[in-house]
């Protein structure tokens, strides 16, 4: 019995310039990733080792308002003592949802990373690969560390 399961994926290399061709099976799945003009995205930093391509609608909704909302007050609070800092989740919390651009096909849609996405991330342009996966409707880009350490656990502790 042959069986085909729904996940796709696709491990893609960051080039030297941190650009990534995302597998255009991946991209045509969402909707929002169609025509032959630049289109407005959005990377959500989950984890140093895990991201997710969001769009501009997604980035509207109620959930991603309030992350914005948080980040702009972290971002425009005062200080009123220098010797005093900020939490450090709290003050590297607008590096995590970032604007980004997706540029047409052929070879299929590219994105720049970010420089701090990148560094985060470990990625060493024009050496490192990452995994592009499309998961619950989203296409979240991982790095192959985090990926073999989400498939090191041995399957009889997880069925």
């Amino acid at each position: 019995m042959n069986r085909q399961f729904p996940l796709e994926a696709g491990i893609i290399r960051v080039d030297k310039s941190r650009r990534i061709v995302i597998p255009q099976i991946l991209c045509s799945k969402l909707p929002w990733i169609t025509g032959d003009h630049p289109l407005p995205g959005w990377l959500l930093l989950g984890s140093p080792a895990r991201c997710r391509l969001l769009s501009t609608t997604e980035v509207d909704h109620a959930d991603l308002q309030a992350l914005q909302s948080r980040i702009m007050a972290e971002v425009s609070a005062p200080s009123g003592n220098a010797l005093l800092f900020q939490d450090d989740e709290s003050a590297a919390l607008a590096l995590r949802l970032i604007e980004v651009q997706l540029t047409p096909p052929e070879p299929g849609w590219r994105l720049v990373l970010p420089r701090h996405i990148s560094a985060i991330m470990g990625l060493r342009p024009g050496e490192s690969d990452i995994a592009a996966l499309f998961l619950r409707g989203h296409i979240e880009l991982w790095t192959i560390e985090a990926l073999k350490l989400a498939v090191s656990t041995p399957l009889d502790q997880i069925v």
